[in-house]
């Protein structure tokens, strides 16, 4: 069995968080800029997920300026999933076509959502499984300021 690609596996700094062993621990990996992510879109759906979901992330310290657009895709999943989830609880989750009853398309897109929702949002400790492999020593969660935490992981 070939194993996971090169540089697949669980982030250095989550390594930490959850008490990694030390040889495991990469001393070398590079650093973020320091900073919290700005919300790259206006969309106000979107704009509300993403404050929702940084607001938890400084509180649990799994984000970094880095990670401004993984956390801007996870936002559009959940604004997909709440729109397409809106669909068929309007029209209903089978619908009529010109062939008969379908399923309604929407519900394809929810599913599609919520996987990679739970996919992207398992990097940043989004899901309670994900959380459970978290551990962090310093439970002071990090400060948002103007000009952004020095450093949002501890180690």
């Amino acid at each position: 069995m070939a194993g996971r690609p090169r540089g697949t596996g669980t982030p250095t700094a989550l390594k930490v968080l959850k008490g990694g062993h030390k040889e495991r621990i990469n001393q070398d990996e590079p650093m973020p800029e320091s900073g919290v992510p700005v919300c790259p879109t206006t969309d106000p759906d979107v704009v509300e997920v993403w404050d929702y979901t940084m607001a938890q992330l400084l509180t649990m310290r799994t984000v970094t300026l880095a990670d401004r657009d993984a956390l801007h895709a996870y936002c559009e999943q959940v604004v997909q999933y709440r729109r397409a989830a809106a669909m068929v609880r309007g029209d209903g989750a089978i619908i009529e076509s010109r062939r008969g009853p379908i399923r309604h398309p929407a519900v394809t897109i929810m599913r599609e959502s919520a996987a990679l929702m739970k996919a992207l949002g398992r990097d940043f400790g989004l899901s309670p499984a994900a959380r459970t492999a978290i551990k962090v020593t310093d439970q002071q969660p990090a400060k948002q300021t103007n000009a952004g935490p020095s450093r949002l992981l501890s180690g």
